[in-house]
């Protein structure tokens, strides 16, 4: 059975992403930072999550993943 791909915005993340991963009961969007754990492999840890109505219509979800980006993705530059 083939794995289920999350839906990210931007499309070709690098360091952080917004994440939704359909087939789960809840519709969360999950802000993620890309980590490297201590053998230099990379991972998506989930920093924060929200919930998105189910009877959202597509483009008013796609426009929510790009606002949770820019909120998250914005304070953590202006806290480095």
């Amino acid at each position: 059975m083939p794995r289920i791909q999350p839906w990210t915005y931007p499309l070709s993340p690098e360091f952080d992403r917004v994440a939704y991963l359909p087939g789960r009961q809840l519709h969360a969007l999950e802000y993620q930072v890309q980590m490297i754990d201590s053998e230099g492999n990379p991972y998506w840890k989930t920093e924060d999550v929200s919930t998105v109505v189910p009877d959202t219509s597509v483009k008013e979800f796609l426009e929510q993943m790009r606002d949770c980006y820019e909120k998250h993705s914005c304070t953590k530059a202006a806290m480095s």
